[in-house]
């Protein structure tokens, strides 16, 4: 049997990869746009950047046309 523990926390924030797939970009194309400022971004150690998702929300938002926006 294989009993995996189940993280019931939701996430804050996602790693470059997750963050590029949940804002439907490629991970050069988000990381463009952050170090553009226009999404901001942790940076923690050298390596690991993350994106707060209310952020992603925000930017996403941000980026409506047309109805209701």
């Amino acid at each position: 049997m294989n009993h995996k523990k189940k993280n019931l926390t939701p996430r804050r924030a996602l790693k470059i990869g997750l963050a590029a797939e949940y804002v439907g970009l490629s991970r050069r194309g988000l990381l463009d746009l952050a170090y553009q400022g226009r999404i901001p971004y942790c940076k923690v150690g050298t390596r690991t950047t993350l994106f707060d998702i209310a952020d992603l929300d925000a930017f996403l938002d941000s980026c409506k046309v047309g109805g209701d926006a």
